[in-house]
Formats: structure tokens, sequence, C-alpha cells
């Protein structure tokens, strides 16, 4: 897992960086270790999260790292076994494999494809030397400090 001070070069030039998010408060620690890392490594196109032994946040990239403000998604991982410091490079070998069947042909030349990237499957398999697992993968969002408030962000009485 990278270290807050990690060398300039995993900045630039990492695919897939891990960070320790087990001990961060709830509800929303997690995603803000998680954003700090997004926002740390500009290039990385996978962030993961470790949560805790058999789970994991991951943040994907959509866009290409040139963007100024990153966009991705994120998505909450769990298995019964593995190491959750692998679930993030898991979704990144499942992203290289999903731009590598992409029918570029349909394409306009120069089109960034990372933009076109799905959210993965609810279920991969995580093979390694040691084990293997199935990653069950869902949604994640914040939690709300208010989840059933509703209003206009434009409406100077909902500031």
């Amino acid at each position: 897992m990278a270290s807050p001070n990690a060398e300039l070069g995993i900045k630039e030039s990492a695919s897939v960086i891990v960070v320790d998010a087990t001990n961060a408060p709830s509800p929303n620690g997690a995603f803000d270790v998680l954003e700090d890392a997004v926002r740390a490594y500009p290039g990385v196109l996978v962030v993961g999260a470790v949560t805790g032994s058999h789970n994991a946040l991951v943040w994907v990239r959509v866009q290409p790292p040139s963007v100024w403000q990153p966009v991705g998604y994120t998505v909450r991982v769990h298995a019964k076994g593995g190491p959750s410091e692998f679930y993030a490079s898991a979704l990144y070998g499942w992203m290289r494999w999903w731009l590598e069947n992409l029918d570029r042909s349909a394409l306009p030349d120069g089109f960034p494809h990372s933009v076109l990237l799905p959210r993965p499957p609810e279920m991969v398999e995580i093979v390694t030397p040691e084990t293997s697992a199935r990653l069950s993968i869902r949604h994640a969002e914040r939690a709300s400090d208010r989840p059933f408030e509703i209003h206009d962000p434009e409406d100077p009485l909902y500031r």
C-alpha cells in the first residue's frame, strides 16, 4: 500500500494505488481517505482504500488523467477470502480486459476509450498463487448527514 509520502514516480506512473483506510472514522472516513488518495495521485487509474480484512472501496477513473478534476465512480468490494489489498488490482484487470475487447472501429478517431468504461459486473473472481476468491461488487456512496433532504442548490433559501 502506498504511504502518503510515496515517491513522485508513483504519483506520475502507477496504474493502481492502494491505501489503508482501516482506522478511518465512520461513516465517511474511508471515503475521505479514498478521495485524498485520488487527488494525491493524479495519474492513477484505479485507487483502492482497504477498509477491512475482506472489504475495500475502489475508485475507477473514467476519463484521461490529463483532465484536471478526476472523474470516476466508487464501488464497495467484499469477499469471503483473498487479500483486500488486491481488490483494486482485480478491478484494474477487469478494466483492461474490457477496454481491450471494445470495438474501437465504431469510435471517432482520438475518442478517449476510458470515457465509455461501465461499472464492473457484480462478481469478479480474483486468483492469486495462494488463493482465489469471488469479489462481490456494488455501487458505493457517501453516507448523507440528512438522507431524505431534498433541496435545490441554486435556491438561496436552502444554502
